[in-house]
């Protein structure tokens, strides 16, 4: 994030008389929000209540935080989002109505709900749009639901998946995927997933300066955006309103621990904890 940026918001708040350690607290919320932010290529000064809803949504579902430091947080970017509004910056607080998570038990982690997951009928009916869609996005939009469906990877590890880390090997087919500072895993493939990408980069545009395995039909890199949209798009087509790109991810965290002990089903969804793979033990 820009420091002057960051200098304005500091401002705000030292004018509104607040101690030097709550001042630190909130800015160091507010980088770990423009670092999330980046991931997706925006300035954290042009956010919309969507992007602090999804926001919401990774804190609570995606890191290992109590529901006090989760809320926190999203107190941080209320505040934020009512310095955004205040300055200019933004047409009114984007963060306004901004729920917090909740805890009945007082203990655990997340917002005391199950973890909304797709029936095998909802994931059908999610293929058959993709199916009845544009046919020169056919392969592409495919491979991309089953990386997520069946590899468990994060929406920002789809866009950010590189040919050199689509692995060939004696098992299968496999992907790497990197951390940022905490190296990478290896992601085994099943047959249904292998083949939907192999499909894909059999169709792929050979663009030499994009190493990025899915591109837009202008040969550029998918951003994020574009990967949660397109799923958006055919979860809607497909009746299914209430579907996301997050819960195609959260659908095979559940259905792998099914088949595979917590312990290898952590390593394959890159959770640092076992103790995060609890909220998928919910039956929805």
């Amino acid at each position: 994030m820009n420091a002057t940026f960051i200098q304005r918001f500091q401002n705000y708040l030292e004018q509104h008389s607040l101690s030097p350690a709550t001042i630190r607290n909130y800015l160091a919320d507010l980088r770990a929000f423009a670092r999330w932010q980046s991931l997706w290529g925006n300035s954290p000064a042009r956010i919309s209540a969507a992007d602090v809803t999804s926001y919401r949504d990774y804190l609570a579902r995606e890191t290992t935080h109590s529901p006090a430091t989760v809320n926190r947080r999203l107190q941080s970017l209320r505040l934020f989002g009512r310095f955004l509004h205040e300055t200019g910056n933004a047409a009114e607080n984007p963060a306004r109505d901004l729920a917090l998570v909740r805890n009945p038990n007082g203990n655990g982690h997340g917002n005391g709900h199950a973890l909304r997951t797709l029936t095998e009928e909802e994931i059908e009916r999610l293929n058959d749009s993709i199916r009845a869609g544009r046919p020169s996005l056919i392969q592409r939009d495919y491979a991309i639901t089953q990386m997520m469906l069946r590899a468990g990877l994060r929406v920002h590890e789809v866009a950010e998946l590189e040919m050199r880390d689509v692995l060939r090997t004696r098992r299968g087919m496999q992907v790497r995927i990197w951390a940022n500072g905490n190296g990478s895993r290896v992601v085994p493939l099943d047959a249904d997933a292998a083949r939907a990408l192999r499909d894909y980069i059999a169709v792929r545009p050979a663009i030499p300066s994009v190493s990025r395995v899915f591109v837009s039909q202008r040969g550029k890199p998918l951003s994020m955006r574009s990967v949660q949209r397109a799923i958006d798009t055919y979860a809607r087509a497909a009746g299914l309103t209430d579907v996301c790109a997050q819960m195609l991810r959260h659908t095979c965290a559940k259905n792998l621990l099914g088949k595979y002990k917590a312990e290898r089903v952590a390593k394959i969804l890159g959770h640092q904890s076992v103790k995060t793979l609890e909220r998928y033990n919910v039956k929805t």
